[in-house]
C-alpha cells in the first residue's frame, strides 16, 4: 500500500474512533514525536575528548557510557593497540587504548583517563581517551572532509571542526581491525 492512500485511509477512519481510541492514538503520536525529537536533538551531538594532544569527537548516539579506568586484564595474543577486557556492568568488554590505535606511544593512565563505553556490532567495547572535553552540537555544514591521506589508514577519520581549536571527528566503528572484531564475536568466557 502506497504512503498517500494509507494516509487516506487511516484520515477516513479517524471520524469512526471511540473516543478512548482517539485518545490512545493521540498519546501514541505524542510518544512518536517526542522520539523524533530526541533523535533530532542528539544526530548533530558529539562527545568532544583529549587524545594525544588533540580533540577529537564521536557521535554522542555512538557513547553508552564515561568510566574510570577499571582493571583491565591483558589478553596473549591480541593486537598492540587492545589493552585488554575490562568487567563493566556485570560484562567483560575489550579495552582499547586510542593512543596506540593512532600510532602513538602508550602511557601511564592519569586521574583525567577514562574509558568511553561505545557499541560496535552489537558488543560493548571501551575506549580508553586521555580525558573528556564536552559534548558540543556540531552542524553538518561545520564538517569538513578531512585530507586524502596516501599510505595511511585513517578510515576512522569522518571529518574535522574547526572551532577554538580543530575537532577530528572518528567513526568507531572504524577504529576496529578485523582482528579485533573477531576478538569481539568470541563468547565471553572465552576473553578470560
Amino acid at each position: 500500500m502506497q504512503i498517500e492512500e494509507l494516509r487516506r485511509e487511516i484520515c477516513d477512519r479517524l471520524p469512526t474512533l471511540s473516543d478512548d481510541q482517539v485518545e490512545a492514538l493521540w498519546e501514541y503520536m505524542q510518544i512518536l514525536t517526542a522520539a523524533d525529537v530526541d533523535a533530532l536533538e542528539n544526530s548533530n551531538k558529539y562527545l568532544t575528548f583529549y587524545c594525544c594532544d588533540q580533540v577529537f569527537g564521536m557521535d554522542i548516539r555512538q557513547v553508552v557510557q564515561i568510566i574510570g579506568i577499571p582493571p583491565v586484564t591483558p589478553l596473549p595474543e591480541s593486537s598492540p593497540h587492545m589493552r585488554g577486557v575490562a568487567s563493566v556492568r556485570d560484562e567483560m568488554i575489550p579495552v582499547v587504548d586510542l593512543r596506540v590505535r593512532l600510532g602513538k606511544e602508550a602511557v601511564a593512565v592519569s586521574e583525567k583517563s577514562c574509558l568511553v563505553v561505545t557499541n560496535v556490532q552489537d558488543h560493548s567495547i571501551g575506549i580508553l581517551v586521555d580525558a573528556i572535553s564536552n559534548v558540543e552540537t556540531i552542524l553538518p555544514e561545520e564538517i569538513c572532509p578531512p585530507p586524502r591521506q596516501d599510505g595511511h589508514n585513517a578510515e576512522y577519520l569522518t571529518g574535522i571542526v574547526k572551532r577554538n581549536t580543530v575537532i577530528l571527528l572518528v567513526d568507531v566503528d572504524a577504529l576496529l581491525t578485523a582482528k579485533d572484531i573477531d576478538l569481539l564475536n568470541m563468547p565471553a568466557s572465552a576473553l578470560v
